[in-house]
Order: C-alpha cells, then sequence, then structure tokens
C-alpha cells in the first residue's frame, strides 16, 4: 500500500494538486481525469522525480515507471533495453515472447515499429524488481488486438503489486481496474 498524505504541487501560478491525499492498495488504480489536473504529476511525486511543495508519499518502495514516451536506447536491442534493469536474461526473453517480440529482441530499437517499441518499455518496466508499477499511458499506439494482450500481461505480471495506470481510455480502465482515481482540475 501506498499513502499520499496531504500533496500539493503549483508550477508557478498554476496549483496543480492541492491537499491530494489517498491510499493505493494491492491492484491495479487507474488514473483517470482532464488535461491538467495532476495525473503525471502525482506519478511523478510517488516515484521521487519531482518534490511535492507540501505533503509526503509513504511506502512506494522501489518503483518500476513506464513513461507515455518510451525512453529506450535507440541503438541497442530490446533485450538489452531489458537487462538495463535485471540480470534475469530468462525472464526478460520470456516477456518480450509473450509480448510477441520474441523474433526481434536482437534488432535494434532503432528499427522497431511505434508499437513494437511501445511494447518493449512496457516489458522492460514489468521486468524490473519492484513494489510498485507506474504506467502512464502506456497502451498508446497499439492496435486493439495488442493492446489486449499486453494489459492481459500486465495484469498477469504485477499480481500482488501496487499499480498506478494514467489513462484516458474507459476501455482500459474497464478492461483493468481493481480501483479508479478520478482526479479534477
Amino acid at each position: 500500500m501506498i499513502i499520499v498524505n496531504n500533496i500539493s504541487k503549483a508550477y508557478g501560478e498554476k496549483k496543480v494538486l492541492q491537499g491530494f491525499s489517498y491510499k493505493f492498495e494491492t491492484g491495479i488504480t487507474c488514473v483517470a481525469g482532464p488535461s491538467g489536473c495532476g495525473k503525471t504529476t502525482l506519478a511523478n511525486i510517488i516515484a521521487e522525480l519531482v518534490i511535492p511543495d507540501t505533503g509526503n508519499v509513504m511506502d512506494a518502495g522501489v518503483v518500476s515507471y513506464v513513461f507515455q514516451e518510451d525512453r529506450l536506447l535507440k541503438w541497442e536491442s530490446s533485450i538489452t533495453n531489458l537487462m538495463l534493469v535485471t540480470k534475469d536474461r530468462q525472464r526478460a526473453q520470456a516477456l518480450l515472447t509473450q509480448a510477441k517480440l520474441g523474433d526481434v529482441m536482437q534488432k535494434k530499437i532503432k528499427k522497431l515499429s511505434g508499437g513494437m517499441q511501445r511494447r518493449v518499455a512496457i516489458c522492460r518496466g514489468l521486468v524490473a524488481n519492484y513494489q510498485t508499477l507506474i504506467l502512464d499511458e502506456p497502451f498508446k499506439g497499439l492496435d486493439k488486438d495488442t493492446k489486449e494482450t499486453i494489459m492481459d500481461m500486465v495484469k498477469k505480471e504485477s499480481e500482488n503489486k501496487v499499480v498506478i495506470l494514467i489513462t484516458h481510455d474507459e476501455k482500459e480502465i474497464n478492461h483493468m481496474s481493481d480501483n479508479v482515481l478520478y482526479l479534477q482540475n
């Protein structure tokens, strides 16, 4: 469980989060809301990438983060990108195979399609040794069938973890969520 206690964050005059508190339980919590309401800011505070103006976060443990952008080493292979966060090559290969990337795991990232790169980024997030998994709009750019396969993979691979999924997509919320948190502007 992650306890977010009285978090406030402003960027200049724009207050993004104000006195926000929440308990993220084990399972998948989908965080939704309009653009600019603080979804990514909240995720970044939990991951300790942004310092809140007030409040604190307790018990997040080791955080694995799949960002909106892939943040992959383009000149390296898929398997190499995963091996940056694990020593378990067998598990890395199994995840890439499960994501239907087994035949391209030795190819350089720059030679893969955008959807393939997105799947590599998700696999890298899953292969890390984490207590908390943050996914910021992770399924964008995936076709319907691939998206369902990857969503099911994320659910299976992140059992008994705290998962925070930021999304605008109602289908993703319906498919993935154990809890839903709607933020407002």
